[in-house]
């Protein structure tokens, strides 16, 4: 189960690892800021930091983060 550390808070989410984190981060911690757009990464509108670098969240799935 990753822990994500959104905003200084930490969560552990159960999510599959092809569940993209745009879906973890909307669905299974409530957090609706990041939005869903083109869905192909191309629009920016699921951008987030990862590690301090921009990451589409739609195309980044919860398995890459395990590690």
């Amino acid at each position: 189960m990753p822990k994500l550390n959104i905003n200084g808070v930490d969560h552990q989410v159960d999510a599959p690892d092809d569940m993209p984190l745009l879906w973890a981060i909307r669905d299974l911690v409530g957090l609706t800021g990041t939005k869903f757009g083109c869905g192909q990464a191309l629009c920016g509108a699921c951008t987030v930091h990862l590690d301090g670098q921009p990451a589409r969240s739609c195309q980044t799935f919860v398995g890459d983060l395990k590690g």
